[in-house]
């Protein structure tokens, strides 16, 4: 098995290596944005507002799955980013967004330049229905809207019928005040960019593969609440910005424990952006108050006194030059528990003492031209106590991967993501795979990115 999964790991490289015919070169330009100029002509643009559309498709197989399982979905669980076997329609994105007149991007990096000395005003508007959109939904929002219905309250039925769903996971303000060296607010429902890998599958985004990183699984998907950033330096030794802000926990509008979290980020960026290191966290209690109210599968814990949950990201890149580039990412985190007997797991029961999980990946990119690259990424995720990849893995101990892929941008609209990725657990009884029959599984997916 193992001689064989290192052969289909090799395929994609190999494959593109000797069909050099395949590829044409893109069209100039980029192909965002296409839909709205045939709509509107430039009339968005004259207000300084982009808007454009990502269709997310794919095809996976893995070699785990019975034939009477691939009919349902989550069978290739718990691998992310493309859960069913067979065709998944993913997601379709739409991206409405007036950008600041700041020397930030907000939950991005901070700007080379001068301050800018006016105020500034801008929105974003990211909405997202497909397979992928289960999960960021935020509870007191969009997570039992009607037509996320019967799936958001009865997971089996999702499975079932590949259940769509309808999330809006980003809706908020910024604001640019030229006060100091500049800061910039920003208010309402938010992606956190927090770790390595960011949500939707954006051209410029870090995400290198069509599947995640099991330390994406572990990290809050959207926030609720209020944010500042400024940049706190800009000379020589680069640029470094801060962020800080009070959410309503994790994937929460209403939470139910009545305390906020708090969240920030310390951003540092080399002054040619070509090496940048950010460290990312979120510390706040996350349990339910009570079983009247249990916000699951983001919050597991029942208590009626405060269970702390902290996450901890240090993740970079680097370009070595116009070919090669890394980037890595090690996280921490732990939910808090106090052992009483009201304190409780749903799924492990009473007198739940805490969980921690831990892990590191790292990635290599080789741009073989303009529009082709090769991607190699490797992974160690430990879950010690299978809490956090839940409801995607309830396995403890650790799950190790191995993926390599190639990035085919075929014209300025379409984007192509082969990839084969195998999957291995270690220090551990459990089984991840294979609806609790297997340690290890292989599988192959064909992504297909529509940007217009």
């Amino acid at each position: 098995m193992m001689k064989n999964g290192r052969v289909l790991l090799a395929a994609p490289l190999v494959m593109s290596m000797f069909s050099p015919f395949v590829y044409a070169e893109p069209l100039d330009g980029r192909g965002e944005g296409d839909l709205s100029r045939f709509l509107f002509g430039n009339a968005l643009q004259q207000y300084g507002i982009d808007a454009s559309v990502l269709l997310d498709v794919g095809y996976g197989r893995n070699n785990r799955s019975t034939h009477e399982e691939r009919k349902y979905g989550n069978s290739n669980a718990p691998i992310p980013g493309q859960d069913d076997e067979g065709f998944e329609f993913q997601s379709v994105n739409l991206f409405v967004d007036k950008q600041l007149n700041s020397n930030i991007l907000p939950r991005v990096t901070p700007l080379p330049g001068p301050v800018p000395q006016d105020v500034s005003f801008g929105f974003s508007v990211g909405v997202i229905y497909g397979r992928n959109a289960q999960f960021p939904r935020t509870f007191g929002w969009d997570a039992h809207w009607k037509i996320n219905e019967p799936g958001a309250s009865d997971i089996e039925s999702s499975i079932r019928h590949r259940q769509n769903y309808l999330a809006v996971q980003n809706l908020f303000a910024t604001a640019y005040l030229p006060y100091g060296p500049g800061i910039t607010l920003w208010a309402g429902i938010f992606g956190p960019a927090m770790g390595y890998e960011i949500g939707p599958n954006l051209r410029d985004g870090r995400n290198n593969f069509s599947t995640r990183t099991y330390a994406f699984i572990s990290e809050p998907n959207t926030l609720s609440g209020v944010m500042a950033g400024t940049r706190l330096y800009s000379g020589e030794a680069g640029l470094l910005g801060a962020e800080l802000g009070l959410v309503s926990g994790w994937n929460n509008l209403r939470d139910n424990n009545d305390t906020p979290s708090v969240t920030g980020a310390l951003r540092w960026r080399t002054s040619d952006m070509q090496t940048w290191v950010d460290y990312e966290f979120i510390v706040g209690n996350e349990q339910n108050k009570s079983f009247a109210d249990v916000q699951a599968p983001t919050a597991l814990v029942v208590s009626p006194r405060g269970q702390l949950k902290q996450q901890h990201s240090i993740n970079g890149w680097h370009a070595f030059n116009a070919q090669w580039s890394m980037g890595a990412e090690a996280v921490y985190g732990r939910q808090d528990g106090d052992g009483r007997p009201d304190t409780v797991d749903i799924i492990t029961g009473p007198g739940f003492s805490g969980a921690e999980w831990w892990g590191v990946n790292a990635n290599l990119t080789y741009q073989y031209r303009k529009n082709l690259s090769f991607s190699g990424r490797i992974e160690h995720f430990d879950d010690k106590q299978g809490f956090i990849l839940y409801p995607l893995s309830a396995a403890r101990g650790a799950i190790n991967s191995v993926t390599t892929g190639v990035r085919y941008d075929v014209t300025r609209n379409l984007s192509l993501r082969p990839e084969i990725r195998y999957d291995w657990q270690s220090d551990s009884n459990d089984k991840a795979f294979g609806n609790g029959r297997n340690q290890s599984q292989l599988t192959g997916v064909v992504e297909a990115l529509v940007y217009f």
